[in-house]
């Protein structure tokens, strides 16, 4: 699959620890001379996490592919109250990342009914090509929440954003939403650069400074890799 990337696309930078140094990140974050500031208050991210049967996003992650996409359903604060989400296609070439985003507004888990119903409702919610192609990856692979803090720079050309307390519910052998059975997994924290393309050279020069390194992370592989053992 290869992917024409957007002119209006950012660079994402991943760098990741244990939660153990959470203070440490957000002290280094705060005497940053580029004087960053909440952007948001603090809240918690819930996903659904969508794959073809045959996994395809998952392995194009872990072998590397240049060009990736990603599908999942997104929401806030409480974990059982999808009714304020969005679909996103998150698409990935390289270190270039942008997405789409698709309000749905009927989404409710409180009537208990079942993956393939509350699949259908998203689908409603899609143009003709996007529901296309999620038909293809139409299975719920996992739900995971996690804690995510919002930064940006004095100028607004820098965003960083640190998630801990992340949490994981596998949904591969169920018919409705599991939210009872958590799978244990290690306690990271993943802060991420978010910066327009045109500030990559400014950028580098003050990745030097930071006081974990860079690395691939993917909340979705790290998951899957948690629930099945892959």
């Amino acid at each position: 699959m290869f992917l024409k990337v957007p002119k209006n696309t950012r660079y994402e930078i991943k760098f990741v620890t244990y939660e153990h140094n959470y203070y440490e990140i957000i002290n280094w974050i705060n005497l940053h001379e580029l004087n960053f500031k909440r952007e948001y208050n603090s809240r918690f991210v819930n996903n659904i996490y969508f794959d073809s049967y045959s996994y395809n996003s998952f392995r194009s992650n872990i072998y590397g592919d240049s060009s990736r996409v990603k599908l999942r359903y997104r929401w806030y604060e409480k974990l059982q109250d999808p009714s304020k989400g969005s679909f996103e296609i998150k698409y990935k070439r390289n270190l270039y990342g942008w997405k789409k985003k698709f309000k749905v507004k009927e989404l409710n888990f409180t009537d208990n009914k079942n993956w393939k119903s509350y699949c259908s409702t998203i689908s409603k919610y899609l143009p003709r090509n996007e529901r296309i192609f999620f038909t293809f990856n139409f299975n719920p692979q996992i739900i995971n929440q996690y804690q995510r803090d919002y930064f940006v720079s004095n100028d607004n050309k820098l965003r960083i954003t640190v998630d801990k307390k992340h949490n994981i519910y596998d949904q591969r052998f169920s018919s409705y939403p599991n939210f009872n059975k958590k799978t244990l997994s290690q306690r990271i924290l993943v802060m991420e650069f978010k910066f327009d393309r045109r500030e990559r050279l400014r950028i580098n020069k003050l990745m030097k400074y930071i006081p974990i390194r860079s690395s691939r992370n993917s909340k979705y592989v790290n998951s899957i890799r948690a629930v099945s053992g892959f």
